[in-house]
């Protein structure tokens, strides 16, 4: 039986990770994907991590978008990051075998999920040490799911009817359409560019307008109604552009044969309090604003498959 806790001392953990181009996320932790590697070990152990004879600090700004997440070994020291976590959050010490839930966008799972599975797999004990702690792991297994599936797979089973999902995540939107209970596939799409694409151009817009750019974890705090410092002007610009990504994004529906109308329409991921605050009001709408939603789901998916074989 495989759990989510070590019980007992070789009891495999399984962790889903989603591995995104702007935020990590596991089932109870939510980081930025910058990388930094250091010269020698930092003065603050929070959020550093030694692996392979080599320093590194987690968070802080994002990682510049690259398609291709295993063209170097970043994703593979976040991925410790986000099992440190994990472990540290589960109260499992030192060693542990783990069993990996991580996703891919929907339409290009069949292309993508093999380079990720090679990735993340390595063979024989891997050492490490993150918050100057150490570890000792075992990567067991690493098992690939579609984004946006994995988000809604506790839900379909009571998907009576036609419903549209939208996973509006920091870089892709998957669209899946599900018919009583059953995924189109063949209708189902995945668009490249999205909250990140609207982040540059916000900034595009502000710069010429003041001459200065904003963080985006500003940006993004004022999406999540935090309390935010932003000039009037400013804060106009930043909601005529999330106003017209709203607007953007249910177009972009209607493109690709989705009748907004007379479906249920369910909006997963960062992008869900977008389109909440800023797209027209509509009672055939719902919103999953947990950004942890599909790295659930990885890890839900693995359990249960694992479980049956």
């Amino acid at each position: 039986m495989y759990e989510t806790s070590n019980v007992g001392k070789y009891q495999p953990v399984v962790i889903g990770i989603d591995h995104g181009f702007s935020l990590i996320k596991t089932y109870h932790h939510i980081m930025s994907n910058g990388v930094t590697k250091t010269s020698g070990k930092p003065p603050v152990l929070e959020n550093s991590l030694y692996y392979n004879g080599n320093y590194y600090v987690i968070g802080g700004s994002r990682m510049t978008v690259n398609e291709d997440k295993t063209e170097n070994d970043n994703y593979f020291i976040l991925t410790l990051a986000a099992i440190a976590k994990e472990l540290k959050t589960r109260g499992i010490e030192k060693f542990a075998k783990v069993v990996l839930g991580v996703g891919v966008p929907f339409k290009r799972f069949g292309e993508e999920q093999g380079n990720l599975v090679d990735y993340l797999t390595r063979s024989g004990l891997i050492a490490f040490e993150f918050e100057g702690q150490e570890f000792t792991i075992v990567i067991q297994k690493v098992i690939c799911y579609p984004q946006c599936f994995a988000a809604i797979a506790d839900r379909i089973s009571n998907m009576e009817g036609r419903y549209v999902v939208a996973d509006i995540g920091s870089w892709t939107k998957d669209i899946v359409c599900i018919d009583n209970k059953r995924i189109n596939v063949e209708q189902s799409v995945t668009i490249s560019h999205s909250i990140i694409t609207l982040f540059q151009s916000m900034n595009s817009a502000i710069y010429a307008k003041t001459g200065k750019r904003i963080p985006e974890d500003i940006l993004q705090d004022f999406i999540l109604e935090k309390e935010v410092i932003l000039p009037f002007d400013v804060k106009a610009i930043i909601e005529r552009q999330l106003r017209e990504f709203a607007y953007k994004t249910e177009g972009q529906l209607n493109e690709y044969g989705f009748d907004i109308d007379y479906s249920n329409i369910i909006y997963v991921g960062g992008g869900a309090t977008i389109m909440r605050r800023f797209a027209p009001d509509r009672t055939n709408v719902s919103y999953l604003e947990d950004v942890r939603l599909n790295a659930r789901g990885y890890e839900l998916l693995a359990k249960s498959q694992l479980n049956r074989s």
